[in-house]
């Protein structure tokens, strides 16, 4: 068992090495290698403790101990910074999340790092039989729950995210921040189920308290793995032109387009050039359309035809185009031309990119999965 945190160690670091020389001028590449270097020494602290190495050099026992609760806000402001590359995040910003730690490091510092190595074994050993003062107490408060409530805020940041993106674009696999959205849900879970377990080793014998530690650095090894892969090969999600452009598009909070100077005639008509475009010219076959890209086609803004989307049609922009490119699929199954054609192949035909996505679209927008579907007019044809 010992074995598997020194290897996720070892990747922490590796992982860490690769991001020094990384596109060294944007903070995510920075935050994640903090985040990397901190499981890397909290892993190799935990393989020192499974090994029992660490009784033998009890000086060392305890120095990763408050690393768990800076995590969470590591991982919330590299989220953040993901999600808002273009806005800078303040270092006083980071250090009032940081206080905890900072305070509670502090304390320790006076009451235990710098006692001598045999009163940190009569102190290890008095944790273990329960003889815990109020301060640990509130100290494994904030190891337990600071990952998991930093999770959750990172989670609705990004659910915030997707729904601004779906304003201006059209195809969302490269910057969607998915494989961020598994990460989090895992830590919240796995922590969750690791202070389950340690309160449940105070009534039940067959579960101990160090069952729910091996469970969450086992967890954080698999997630340096994921993380590391994804995290490293992230672009930016959004350019300069782009982001400026997405928020000018996105509806505020306000009455939706309260402030809008567009008319009721002037709305009649780019109505009309959209239907038309969209049912002649077929914009939508382009995978990578988005709602500045369309705007300039019509001549308008794109804030003028982010309302006649949302007004008129009640749709998003990437519901709106989707739903056209759904219908162009069903269209062309139906065509002999086609016939010879995978479902896939007609899929990439209309303007999706990804099989993952058209899957999704595709049950979102009809109810049956394009399988389903296919059958289901193949028997009513027959």
């Amino acid at each position: 068992m010992d074995i598997i945190f020194l290897l996720g160690a070892v990747q922490a670091f590796f992982f860490g090495v690769i991001l020094l020389d990384r596109e060294k001028n944007r903070l995510p590449p920075k935050l994640l290698l903090l985040f990397f270097s901190i499981i890397g020494f909290v892993l190799i602290e935990q393989y020192l403790f499974q090994s029992n190495i660490i009784f033998e050099y009890p000086h060392l026992l305890g120095l990763t101990y408050t690393f768990p609760i800076i995590l969470g806000p590591i991982l919330f402001f590299y989220t953040k910074s993901l999600v808002n590359e273009n806005n800078a995040i303040l270092f006083r910003n980071f250090l009032l999340h940081a206080i905890p730690f900072l305070f509670i490091t502090t304390f320790l510092i006076y009451d235990f790092y710098f006692i001598s190595p045999q009163e940190k074994l009569i102190y290890y050993e008095k944790e273990t039989q329960g003889q815990t003062s109020v301060f640990i107490y509130i100290a494994e408060f904030f190891i337990n729950f600071s990952i998991p409530f930093y999770s959750i805020v990172s989670l609705l940041l990004l659910r915030k995210h997707l729904k601004q993106i779906k304003q201006s674009y059209s195809n969302i696999k490269n910057i969607d921040l998915h494989w961020l959205k598994i990460v989090l849900i895992c830590m919240v879970f796995v922590s969750f189920v690791s202070v389950l377990m340690g309160l449940l080793s105070d009534y039940f014998n067959f579960i101990s308290y160090e069952d729910g530690d091996y469970l969450m650095y086992i967890t954080l090894t698999v997630i340096i793995y994921f993380l590391g892969y994804h995290g490293i090969k992230q672009k930016p999600v959004l350019t300069n032109a782009d982001r400026i452009s997405q928020i000018e598009s996105t509806p505020s909070l306000k009455p939706k387009y309260a402030n809008s100077s567009l008319k009721d005639v002037e709305k009649e008509k780019l109505i009309k050039r959209l239907t038309k475009s969209m049912e002649n010219e077929k914009p939508y076959l382009n995978e990578n359309l988005t709602l500045k890209d369309l705007a300039n086609k019509l001549e308008t803004t794109p804030n003028n035809l982010s309302q006649i989307i949302n007004e008129k049609f009640n749709k998003n922009f990437y519901e709106f185009i989707n739903g056209y490119r759904i219908n162009e699929v069903k269209s062309l199954l139906s065509d002999p031309k086609y016939s010879h054609y995978s479902m896939l192949g007609i899929a990439f035909e209309c303007g999706f990119n990804s099989k993952s996505t058209f899957n999704s679209v595709f049950k979102q927008f009809t109810g049956k999965t394009p399988s389903e579907f296919k059958k289901s007019a193949f028997d009513f044809s027959g």
